[in-house]
Protein backbone atom coordinates (compact mmCIF):
# COMPACT_ATOMS: atom_id res chain seq x y z
CA UNK A 1 0.00 0.00 0.00
CA UNK A 2 2.81 2.65 0.95
CA UNK A 3 4.64 1.90 -2.55
CA UNK A 4 1.67 2.87 -4.24
CA UNK A 5 1.17 6.31 -2.33
CA UNK A 6 4.81 6.76 -2.55
CA UNK A 7 4.60 6.26 -6.30
CA UNK A 8 1.73 8.57 -6.40
CA UNK A 9 3.19 11.17 -4.64
CA UNK A 10 6.50 11.12 -7.00
CA UNK A 11 3.85 11.22 -10.21
CA UNK A 12 2.27 14.61 -8.72
CA UNK A 13 5.34 15.91 -8.05
CA UNK A 14 6.48 15.45 -11.26
CA UNK A 15 3.12 16.80 -12.69
CA UNK A 16 3.22 20.14 -10.56
CA UNK A 17 7.07 20.77 -11.71
CA UNK A 18 5.98 20.08 -15.35
CA UNK A 19 3.04 22.83 -14.95
CA UNK A 20 5.66 25.21 -13.25
CA UNK A 21 7.94 25.05 -15.51
CA UNK A 22 5.58 25.64 -18.51
CA UNK A 23 3.75 28.87 -16.21
CA UNK A 24 6.52 30.88 -15.78
CA UNK A 25 3.97 33.45 -14.04
CA UNK A 26 3.29 31.30 -11.46
CA UNK A 27 6.48 29.93 -10.79
CA UNK A 28 7.39 33.18 -10.57
CA UNK A 29 4.66 33.64 -7.88
CA UNK A 30 5.74 31.09 -5.63
CA UNK A 31 9.48 32.59 -5.36
CA UNK A 32 7.93 35.09 -3.21
CA UNK A 33 5.01 33.74 -0.72
CA UNK A 34 5.01 36.02 2.39
CA UNK A 35 3.55 34.32 5.90
CA UNK A 36 3.75 37.28 7.69
CA UNK A 37 6.42 38.83 7.51
CA UNK A 38 9.04 35.90 6.20
CA UNK A 39 9.31 35.20 2.87
CA UNK A 40 8.83 31.77 2.27
CA UNK A 41 9.90 30.62 -1.57
CA UNK A 42 7.70 27.63 -2.42
CA UNK A 43 9.06 26.85 -5.77
CA UNK A 44 12.53 26.25 -4.55
CA UNK A 45 11.52 23.91 -1.81
CA UNK A 46 9.30 22.33 -3.82
CA UNK A 47 11.89 21.55 -6.63
CA UNK A 48 14.84 20.57 -3.37
CA UNK A 49 12.10 17.93 -2.54
CA UNK A 50 11.60 16.61 -6.05
CA UNK A 51 15.03 16.46 -6.52
CA UNK A 52 15.64 14.59 -3.26
CA UNK A 53 13.19 11.80 -3.74
CA UNK A 54 14.10 11.18 -7.65
CA UNK A 55 17.23 10.98 -6.83
CA UNK A 56 17.14 8.81 -3.38
CA UNK A 57 14.25 6.37 -5.40
CA UNK A 58 16.77 6.32 -8.64
CA UNK A 59 19.63 5.23 -5.65
CA UNK A 60 17.61 2.42 -4.19
CA UNK A 61 16.64 0.75 -8.01
CA UNK A 62 20.42 1.17 -8.67
CA UNK A 63 20.94 -1.05 -5.43
CA UNK A 64 18.64 -3.51 -6.06
CA UNK A 65 19.68 -3.98 -9.63
CA UNK A 66 23.28 -4.38 -8.67
CA UNK A 67 22.16 -6.70 -5.46
CA UNK A 68 19.80 -8.80 -7.35
CA UNK A 69 21.26 -9.06 -10.99
CA UNK A 70 24.55 -8.13 -11.85
CA UNK A 71 26.70 -8.75 -8.37
CA UNK A 72 25.50 -12.25 -7.93
CA UNK A 73 27.14 -13.22 -11.45
CA UNK A 74 30.60 -11.77 -10.49
CA UNK A 75 33.00 -14.26 -8.08
CA UNK A 76 32.38 -11.52 -5.32
CA UNK A 77 31.88 -12.99 -2.14
CA UNK A 78 28.11 -12.20 -0.47
CA UNK A 79 29.67 -9.64 1.74
CA UNK A 80 31.43 -7.71 -0.52
CA UNK A 81 28.58 -7.26 -2.14
CA UNK A 82 26.23 -6.19 0.78
CA UNK A 83 29.19 -3.78 0.90
CA UNK A 84 29.46 -2.50 -2.34
CA UNK A 85 25.56 -1.74 -2.08
CA UNK A 86 25.75 0.13 1.49
CA UNK A 87 28.70 1.83 -0.12
CA UNK A 88 25.78 2.83 -3.64
CA UNK A 89 23.43 4.25 -0.45
CA UNK A 90 25.39 6.68 0.71
CA UNK A 91 26.95 8.11 -2.66
CA UNK A 92 23.20 8.51 -3.59
CA UNK A 93 22.64 10.40 -0.12
CA UNK A 94 25.47 12.31 -0.84
CA UNK A 95 24.13 12.98 -4.70
CA UNK A 96 20.64 14.02 -3.06
CA UNK A 97 21.96 16.90 -0.47
CA UNK A 98 24.49 18.63 -3.51
CA UNK A 99 21.32 18.32 -5.59
CA UNK A 100 18.82 19.55 -3.15
CA UNK A 101 21.39 22.17 -2.51
CA UNK A 102 21.91 23.25 -6.27
CA UNK A 103 17.60 23.11 -6.53
CA UNK A 104 17.63 25.36 -3.70
CA UNK A 105 20.31 28.08 -5.18
CA UNK A 106 22.94 27.84 -2.61
CA UNK A 107 26.02 28.23 -4.25
CA UNK A 108 28.36 25.65 -3.58
CA UNK A 109 31.65 27.99 -3.37
CA UNK A 110 30.01 29.25 -0.01
CA UNK A 111 29.92 25.67 1.08
CA UNK A 112 32.27 26.05 3.80
CA UNK A 113 30.20 28.48 5.45
CA UNK A 114 27.29 25.91 5.92
CA UNK A 115 30.23 23.47 6.32
CA UNK A 116 31.36 26.05 9.12
CA UNK A 117 27.62 26.48 11.00
CA UNK A 118 27.31 22.77 10.47
CA UNK A 119 30.46 22.25 12.70
CA UNK A 120 28.83 24.22 15.53
CA UNK A 121 25.70 21.65 15.40
CA UNK A 122 27.99 19.02 15.28
CA UNK A 123 29.80 20.20 18.46
CA UNK A 124 26.45 20.77 20.12
CA UNK A 125 24.77 17.46 19.58
CA UNK A 126 25.42 15.91 16.32
CA UNK A 127 28.81 14.14 16.74
CA UNK A 128 27.69 10.65 17.49
CA UNK A 129 25.41 10.67 14.46
CA UNK A 130 28.66 11.83 12.18
CA UNK A 131 30.63 8.87 14.34
CA UNK A 132 28.43 6.41 13.97
CA UNK A 133 27.75 7.53 10.19
CA UNK A 134 31.72 7.03 9.74
CA UNK A 135 32.14 3.86 11.79
CA UNK A 136 29.71 2.29 9.53
CA UNK A 137 31.96 3.44 6.35
CA UNK A 138 35.05 1.89 8.53
CA UNK A 139 33.04 -1.49 9.17
CA UNK A 140 31.48 -1.75 5.68
CA UNK A 141 35.17 -1.16 4.26
CA UNK A 142 37.59 -2.68 7.24
CA UNK A 143 35.25 -5.66 6.78
CA UNK A 144 35.88 -5.66 10.40
CA UNK A 145 32.84 -7.88 11.02
CA UNK A 146 30.64 -9.41 7.62
CA UNK A 147 27.00 -9.79 7.52
CA UNK A 148 26.04 -13.25 8.24
CA UNK A 149 29.10 -13.69 10.64
CA UNK A 150 27.62 -14.99 14.55
CA UNK A 151 29.77 -12.40 16.89
CA UNK A 152 29.44 -11.19 20.20
CA UNK A 153 29.68 -7.59 21.21
CA UNK A 154 28.97 -5.59 24.16
CA UNK A 155 27.76 -9.17 25.47
CA UNK A 156 25.18 -9.71 23.15
CA UNK A 157 25.28 -12.28 20.70
CA UNK A 158 23.90 -12.89 17.27
CA UNK A 159 24.19 -12.96 13.97
CA UNK A 160 25.14 -10.00 12.17
CA UNK A 161 21.69 -9.09 9.38
CA UNK A 162 23.00 -6.18 8.33
CA UNK A 163 25.50 -2.46 8.66
CA UNK A 164 22.89 0.47 8.54
CA UNK A 165 24.23 4.06 8.41
CA UNK A 166 23.86 4.65 12.28
CA UNK A 167 23.85 1.02 13.53
CA UNK A 168 24.66 -2.29 13.34
CA UNK A 169 21.85 -5.01 13.40
CA UNK A 170 22.00 -8.44 15.40
CA UNK A 171 19.87 -11.20 15.22
CA UNK A 172 19.91 -13.20 18.25
CA UNK A 173 18.66 -16.92 18.44
CA UNK A 174 15.44 -16.27 19.86
CA UNK A 175 14.76 -13.99 16.65
CA UNK A 176 15.10 -10.42 18.40
CA UNK A 177 16.44 -7.80 16.38
CA UNK A 178 19.22 -5.54 18.36
CA UNK A 179 21.03 -2.20 17.15
CA UNK A 180 23.87 -1.67 18.15
CA UNK A 181 25.63 1.82 17.14
CA UNK A 182 28.37 1.84 14.76
CA UNK A 183 30.85 3.83 16.90
CA UNK A 184 30.32 1.09 19.91
CA UNK A 185 31.08 -1.86 17.51
CA UNK A 186 34.45 -0.22 16.77
CA UNK A 187 35.63 0.98 20.10
CA UNK A 188 34.56 -2.61 22.07
CA UNK A 189 36.38 -6.01 21.97
CA UNK A 190 34.27 -8.58 19.36
CA UNK A 191 34.19 -11.87 19.36
CA UNK A 192 33.45 -14.05 15.69
CA UNK A 193 32.21 -17.00 16.06
CA UNK A 194 32.10 -17.40 12.46
CA UNK A 195 35.24 -16.34 11.27
CA UNK A 196 36.08 -17.78 7.22
CA UNK A 197 34.46 -20.71 8.20
CA UNK A 198 31.10 -22.69 7.17
CA UNK A 199 31.30 -25.74 9.35
CA UNK A 200 32.38 -26.37 12.93
CA UNK A 201 32.75 -29.82 15.31
CA UNK A 202 29.86 -29.68 17.92
CA UNK A 203 29.58 -31.61 21.26
CA UNK A 204 26.72 -33.57 23.04
CA UNK A 205 26.91 -34.59 26.40
CA UNK A 206 24.18 -37.26 26.92
CA UNK A 207 24.02 -39.13 30.71
CA UNK A 208 22.16 -42.56 31.00
CA UNK A 209 21.47 -45.21 33.85
CA UNK A 210 24.42 -47.38 34.48
CA UNK A 211 22.08 -50.55 33.41
CA UNK A 212 21.67 -49.19 29.94
CA UNK A 213 22.47 -51.49 27.01
CA UNK A 214 25.59 -49.58 26.25
CA UNK A 215 25.87 -51.05 22.77
CA UNK A 216 21.86 -50.36 21.63
CA UNK A 217 23.18 -47.07 22.67
CA UNK A 218 26.06 -46.80 20.10
CA UNK A 219 24.38 -47.87 17.32
CA UNK A 220 21.27 -45.91 17.95
CA UNK A 221 23.45 -42.61 18.43
CA UNK A 222 25.40 -43.59 15.16
CA UNK A 223 22.23 -44.26 12.90
CA UNK A 224 21.14 -40.72 14.38
CA UNK A 225 23.99 -39.14 13.60
CA UNK A 226 24.64 -40.99 9.92
CA UNK A 227 20.82 -39.53 8.80
CA UNK A 228 20.95 -36.15 9.45
CA UNK A 229 21.58 -34.16 6.55
CA UNK A 230 23.38 -31.16 7.84
CA UNK A 231 26.29 -33.37 9.75
CA UNK A 232 29.36 -34.29 8.23
CA UNK A 233 30.29 -38.02 7.56
CA UNK A 234 33.91 -36.78 7.27
CA UNK A 235 35.64 -36.05 9.93
CA UNK A 236 33.43 -38.77 11.58
CA UNK A 237 31.36 -38.67 14.63
CA UNK A 238 33.04 -40.22 17.82
CA UNK A 239 31.01 -41.17 20.58
CA UNK A 240 33.30 -41.12 24.04
CA UNK A 241 32.52 -42.35 27.80
CA UNK A 242 33.55 -39.87 29.90
CA UNK A 243 32.43 -41.11 33.14
CA UNK A 244 30.50 -43.93 35.21
CA UNK A 245 29.28 -42.33 38.59
CA UNK A 246 26.32 -42.24 40.68
CA UNK A 247 25.14 -44.68 38.73
CA UNK A 248 25.10 -43.20 35.67
CA UNK A 249 27.26 -43.00 32.42
CA UNK A 250 28.23 -39.87 30.90
CA UNK A 251 28.55 -39.82 27.23
CA UNK A 252 30.28 -37.08 24.84
CA UNK A 253 29.02 -37.14 21.41
CA UNK A 254 31.24 -35.12 18.66
CA UNK A 255 30.63 -34.19 15.14
CA UNK A 256 30.73 -31.56 12.84
CA UNK A 257 27.95 -29.47 11.37
CA UNK A 258 28.01 -28.16 7.69
CA UNK A 259 26.54 -24.49 8.14
CA UNK A 260 27.50 -23.18 11.89
CA UNK A 261 25.17 -20.52 11.28
CA UNK A 262 22.39 -23.23 11.96
CA UNK A 263 23.99 -25.12 14.88
CA UNK A 264 21.25 -24.13 17.62
CA UNK A 265 18.98 -26.26 14.93
CA UNK A 266 20.81 -28.84 14.17
CA UNK A 267 21.52 -29.87 18.26
CA UNK A 268 17.53 -29.56 18.58
CA UNK A 269 16.72 -31.71 15.90
CA UNK A 270 19.45 -33.99 17.02
CA UNK A 271 18.26 -34.05 20.54
CA UNK A 272 14.70 -34.86 19.36
CA UNK A 273 16.06 -37.68 17.04
CA UNK A 274 17.60 -39.44 19.72
CA UNK A 275 14.58 -39.24 22.52
CA UNK A 276 12.20 -40.40 20.04
CA UNK A 277 14.46 -43.48 19.56
CA UNK A 278 15.45 -44.45 22.58
CA UNK A 279 11.55 -44.40 23.27
CA UNK A 280 11.19 -46.73 20.84
CA UNK A 281 13.77 -49.44 21.95
CA UNK A 282 14.20 -50.85 24.94
CA UNK A 283 17.95 -49.95 25.91
CA UNK A 284 18.10 -51.47 29.59
CA UNK A 285 19.83 -54.49 30.19
CA UNK A 286 18.28 -57.25 31.44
Amino acid sequence: MFKYIKAFLVCFLILVAVILELSPALKTQLMNVHIGQFNLPLAPLFFAFLVFIITMEVTKLVQKLLQLHLLPKTDLTKSTQLTIVSVMGYLGLILAFLFVLSALGINLKNFTIIAGALSVGIGFGLQNVVNNFFSGIIILFGQTIKVGDKVIINGKQGIVRRVNIRSTELETNDNIRILIPNASVLSTDITVLTYQQTSAESLLKITLPITCDIFKVEKLLQKSLSTHAEILKNPKPRILITSMKNEKIQLEVYFSVRNILAKNQIMSDLRLKILKRISQLKITSS
